[in-house]
């Protein structure tokens, strides 16, 4: 199998991490545990490489609420897809103390 016919990992999206949540409305996506990086992480329901920033707003939200129910501390958003760049997206991770605001 080549490279480009290689099934994209997050169109498949195997329950191998934690899942918090599910949406359908106003579009598919899943809030689940990173397995690179152990941090949430919103993943578009369906393959593109992008969304639109009502599209990411909507995401950060349930980022955001996944971050407050399990008591994450402040967050910022990372959509920098390192090792999935075709399939969008979006970590939230835990901002150090020493970053500025």
């Amino acid at each position: 199998m080549t490279e480009a016919s290689k099934p994209c990992e997050l169109c498949e999206l195997a329950r191998t991490t934690k899942w918090f949540a599910q949406f359908f409305e106003p579009f598919a996506f899943t809030v689940l545990e990173c397995d690179s990086c152990d941090v949430p992480m919103a993943v578009l329901g369906e393959h593109r490489k992008s969304v639109t920033a009502d599209e990411r707003k909507v995401m950060e939200r349930a980022l955001q609420w996944v971050a407050d129910t399990h008591e994450l501390g402040e967050l910022f958003f990372d959509d920098r897809m390192r090792q999935i760049p075709e399939h969008y997206h979006l970590h939230a991770r835990v901002r150090p103390r020493w970053w500025p605001k």
